[in-house]
């Protein structure tokens, strides 16, 4: 199976303005309503990190060794839900395997919220590299994908040096005194201040 990302939410920026001016006590133009958003507007929103964003679901689609999938269900904040496929020997007809790298169809269903955690912790370089590399080939998958939110949010995804502008972990890597994470922190900062778009 190859990677595959689908939007779930029917129309994600409706339901999002929606519930947004809610929270306003107002209700949404018709004209914002129906906006076309670029992935720089999405980027507007999902940075500020407000509750709303949750409304937005999707899910992820892949094929992965065992000791990835175990590192990906411990990876629980902001909820996300997955689904493994069964190792049971009534269901498959064969005996369960013991082989930590054995393929197992995989699927996670997120929010901006719970995917941006758990890049946080599965893009960090002290997570095992097969388990690194899965996220980061998402990430990938995202920014090249037609949906500006799916752009948007791979632009957004990064570990938690690169977001926080230090390392919090008790045992650093060390990536954060390299080249590539002042490279990939003044990135999202152009993002976050809207240098990337002409937005200030």
């Amino acid at each position: 199976m190859s990677i595959e990302i689908e939007m779930t939410t029917a129309n994600p920026w409706k339901t999002f303005m929606r519930f947004t001016y809610v929270t306003m006590g107002k209700k949404p133009q018709e004209k914002t309503l129906n906006k076309k958003p670029n992935e720089f507007d999405w980027i507007r929103y999902i940075k500020t990190e407000h509750s709303t964003i949750r409304c937005i679901h999707f899910i992820i689609y892949d094929r992965l060794p065992k000791t990835v999938v175990d590192q990906l269900l411990r990876a629980t904040k902001g909820h996300p839900q997955p689904e493994v496929e069964s190792g049971r020997p009534d269901n498959t007809g064969v005996p369960r395997s013991t082989d930590p790298f054995k393929l197992k169809d995989f699927a996670q269903e997120h929010t901006a919220e719970s995917f941006l955690e758990l890049c946080k912790q599965r893009m960090c370089f002290r997570t095992e590299e097969p388990t690194r590399k899965a996220v980061i080939s998402w990430v990938e998958e995202m920014m090249y994908s037609k949906e500006p939110f799916f752009r948007a949010l791979g632009e957004l995804a990064n570990p938690s040096c690169v977001k926080y502008g230090y390392c919090p972990e008790r045992l650093c890597c060390g990536y954060n005194k390299t080249d590539g994470y002042n490279i990939a922190r003044e990135e999202l900062l152009s993002y976050i201040k809207g240098e990337n778009n002409g937005q200030t």
